[in-house]
């Protein structure tokens, strides 16, 4: 959850994340970010000592299971990252393996061990997950501010299509779309979606 979008700005805490079983969360924090284990709690990393975390904050943190690869994002009042840089950090080599920079300000990223999917405000990017990133596919979407968009191992993204008030879920891997319902808020039936949404490389 990225704290500063929903206004709790309070403290030090710009995010709070877990990794995908839920074994490990991260925090991002105005000056560096923190991974700790779920069960039993305890602290496992914290980056603010390095020189490329000492003087700005992370407003994002995408962990990828228990694995030395994370996504971070620039955040707070003075970002460690342009926010329309994507920051991939390796915590074994305590460096920076990858960037990518996209047209406007990242609102969330989701990695799986094949995928880097990038969110910003009307478009969803399906990138390589190769030290050499290729684009895949880019996927308009309805304005999505907050950069929701949910992840699921089994390589299917659910995003917001480009009509207020739909759902659809999508193959990262593959572009199309499965034939299952688009939820709408003004109809009562389920409307079937059976084509991929536009695709561009």
């Amino acid at each position: 959850m990225n704290l500063e979008q929903v206004g709790y700005s309070k403290s030090n805490l710009l995010f709070l994340g877990f990794n995908q079983d839920q074994g490990c969360f991260a925090c991002g924090l105005d000056s560096s970010f923190r991974v700790y284990n779920t069960d039993p709690l305890r602290l496992k990393e914290e980056r603010g000592n390095d020189a490329e975390f000492k003087d700005g904050g992370i407003g994002y943190v995408e962990m990828l299971f228990r694995c030395n690869y994370l996504a971070l994002l620039g955040g707070g009042k003075c970002p460690q990252f342009p926010k329309h840089r994507v920051i991939v950090w390796d915590d074994l080599k305590k460096k920076v393996v990858m960037e990518l920079d996209a047209e406007s300000d990242v609102r969330a990223v989701k990695l799986r061990r094949d995928r880097i999917v990038v969110v910003l405000d009307t478009l969803i990017k399906v990138y390589t997950f190769t030290y050499t990133p290729q684009r895949l596919h880019v996927f308009e979407t309805y304005e999505n501010p907050k950069g929701n968009v949910c992840r699921e191992e089994s390589c299917l993204t659910l995003i917001t299509v480009p009509l207020c008030g739909q759902v659809c879920a999508l193959s990262a891997r593959t572009a199309r779309a499965p034939c299952w319902p688009s939820l709408t808020t003004n109809s009562a039936k389920s409307k079937w979606l059976t084509s991929p949404m536009s695709t561009r490389k």
